[in-house]
């Protein structure tokens, strides 16, 4: 499952060339050498990429494999954790101890920044078994790509050791570094706990960098400046969950020895100060949505009857609320996913329900007993206005996110990620693997 404790975002530019430390030059890429004075260049160009916005259909005969560092899958090839953000054919990879950028198209890699110091977790990437821990992918801009890890600081003589935030930007075409900040999170340098601690980054604006770390002993969300990395505010007891213009949306906790309590906030992502306060809940989940909409799986305090509500960003007024049908549990709703655009798609037990992102209203539904039709088996990514999954017979299909209709049945291949250029999933033997678009 691709569940998120708070969504961050998960959102191309091309990159370019040699990274600034350690980087290399792309395999596979073209090279633009001059020829002979008055002649064109070298023919050394590649064929110019097949795209399209949304693509319909893969080429799957000419895979590329993927740094393994892109995901975590089971042994039956599901995906359950992802640590790659997609963005046009350039795959940026959050790793323990780099953050890296792929070509998708050649498998080439771009370049690759090294985070300085001893990654806290070194095998967030690695084993078969569903992991809700380690690094969320990065969170890409045309002006930043930032990374966040958990590092583990050793002590000093009589300096005991620690754990940090480490937050990494770099430039997205390069890997140049640009900056570092490590923020202190624990005391004991082996205070991250093994059941759930996630490392995020949530906004990337003019005005700050917003990055979390959650585990079940509490949160930390720092506000950090974009062009210095210097730390603007931080707040522990807060998860980000989602970027709204100037706004950031998460999750406030209390733990008391006889309850926990959580609610929605939001804060000025320059300042940290807190600007509006929705409805106290036994659970919250953010959900990747419209900007100007907070869209979040709501488990009420008391009940603990499980809504999907919609609010104003701005405000934090209630736009639309809709009860789940199991009504008790974080997972009345399973998987939601945005199409970047203007659809938000959710599961809730074995209903796929359509909605406009941005007001919050039902657009379709399946199953569709007067037209004979039912749902996908389920669904693994939403792009541009189409919804990507498999049929109950494990088919590749494309819906239309607009109407629910079917856009394509030979679609090659089931994507974890999407672009113009490519889809990038798990291959047959489990192995990352990406595939150019067809048409």
């Amino acid at each position: 499952m691709r569940r998120l404790v708070s969504t961050a975002a998960c959102l191309g530019v091309l990159a370019a060339t040699t990274a600034c430390g350690g980087g290399s030059v792309p395999t596979g890429l073209a090279t633009d050498q001059a020829g002979p004075a008055g002649q064109p260049p070298a023919s050394s160009a590649q064929p110019e990429a097949v795209t399209a916005d949304p693509p319909l259909a893969f080429d799957t005969s000419k895979g590329v494999s993927l740094p393994r560092t892109a995901l975590q899958a089971t042994m039956g090839g599901s995906v359950t954790s992802k640590f790659m953000t997609l963005r046009d054919r350039t795959g940026y990879i959050i790793a323990p101890e780099s953050l890296s950028a792929v070509d998708v198209l050649t498998g080439g890699e771009k370049w690759n920044t090294k985070i300085e110091g001893p990654a806290a977790d070194p095998n967030a990437h690695k084993g078969p078994f569903v992991e809700q821990s380690g690094p969320r992918p990065p969170l890409v801009t045309d002006k930043l790509a930032v990374g966040a890890v958990p590092l583990r600081m050793p002590e000093q003589g009589t300096t005991p050791g620690y754990i940090a935030l480490a937050v990494l930007a770099v430039n997205p075409e390069t890997g140049a570094k640009l900056w570092q900040t490590n923020t202190k999170i624990a005391d004991d340098q082996y205070g991250i706990s093994g059941d759930r601690s996630v490392t995020h980054v949530v906004a990337v604006t003019d005005k700050a960098v917003v990055a979390s770390f959650t585990q079940s002993e509490g949160n930390l969300t720092v506000g950090l400046d974009p062009a210095t990395g210097k730390q603007l505010w931080e707040r522990k007891d807060f998860d980000a969950g989602s970027s709204n213009g100037d706004l950031v949306v998460g999750v406030a906790s209390k733990v008391t020895p006889d309850s926990a309590e959580v609610q929605p906030i939001a804060l000025d992502a320059a300042t940290g100060q807190q600007q509006w306060a929705g409805a106290k809940a036994t659970s919250v989940e953010l959900l990747q949505a419209d900007p100007a909409m907070v869209v979040m799986k709501f488990n009420e305090a008391g009940t603990g009857h499980a809504f999907l509500k919609f609010l104003d960003a701005a405000t934090g007024a209630e736009k639309f609320s809709v009860e789940g049908t199991r009504n008790l549990g974080p997972d009345s709703y399973g998987d939601c996913l945005y199409d970047e655009q203007s659809v938000l798609a959710c599961t809730d037990s074995g209903v796929l329900t359509a909605y406009d992102a941005k007001a919050g209203t039902k657009l379709w539904s399946l199953p569709d007993a007067a037209a004979n039709r039912v749902p996908p088996g389920g669904l693994t990514v939403a792009w541009h206005g189409a919804l990507y999954g498999y049929t109950n017979g494990k088919q590749p299909i494309v819906l239309d996110a607009k109407t629910g209709k079917d856009l394509s049945t030979s679609v090659g291949f089931v994507p974890d990620w999407v672009s113009k250029y490519a889809a990038a999933g798990v291959d047959q033997d489990g192995s990352p693997k990406a595939y150019p678009v067809k048409k």
